[in-house]
């Protein structure tokens, strides 16, 4: 009786480290496959507002209503954004797939808008509520640093537009103020 309380003791401790095991490498093949950074998640969610677009030599700012709609990619790794501004001419939408590069540690971009495709990589830093996002870039045919800065608020995200010409001054271009839309 006594040798086979040991060997059932011996199974169950058995299983209970092969279960172990296994529950530890799923968990951290798991663990491994999630590349998005935190971050990044911030963009998950319907977001309405308004859009600020700077006009040319004024301070003026031209504001429309804007909706932004952010979804995990399926490979868990991204979002995908549609993003509606109002015009004159109705409702103007743009597609961008956003995609971490784990091996280069940056952002890639896709976008689709007006049945134009670009892609574009981006640097990325990340301190508290605020992820900026750089690269070199054109603006009126000259070359400059384009920064986005996305910063995330409770119920909130604002998103701007700034580029440097090589002079120190940062000029504004645009910038999302949105509010999570709740159904």
């Amino acid at each position: 009786m006594s040798n086979n309380l040991l060997i059932d003791c011996a199974r169950r401790s058995l299983r209970a480290v092969l279960c172990a095991g296994f529950v530890f490498s799923s968990l951290c093949s798991v663990l491994n496959a999630q590349q998005t950074p935190d971050w990044m998640f911030a963009l998950e969610g319907t977001y309405v507002g308004r859009f600020e677009m700077a006009l040319e030599d004024s301070d003026e700012l031209v504001t429309r209503d804007a909706r932004v709609d952010g979804l995990r990619n399926g490979k868990e790794n991204g979002f995908v954004l549609q993003v509606s501004i109002e015009s004159e001419v109705g409702i103007e939408k743009s597609a961008q797939m956003w995609t971490w590069n784990d091996e280069a540690g940056m952002i890639d971009i896709a976008s689709l808008s007006d049945r134009q495709a670009n892609t574009s990589a981006w640097f990325v830093s990340s301190a508290g509520l605020m992820t900026t996002l750089t690269r070199g870039s054109s603006d009126a045919k000259n070359a400059v640093i384009e920064r986005w800065r996305l910063e995330r608020l409770p119920g909130q995200l604002r998103w701007d537009k700034s580029v440097n010409a090589g002079d120190g001054k940062w000029l504004f271009r645009w910038r999302y103020v949105l509010d999570e839309f709740e159904d």
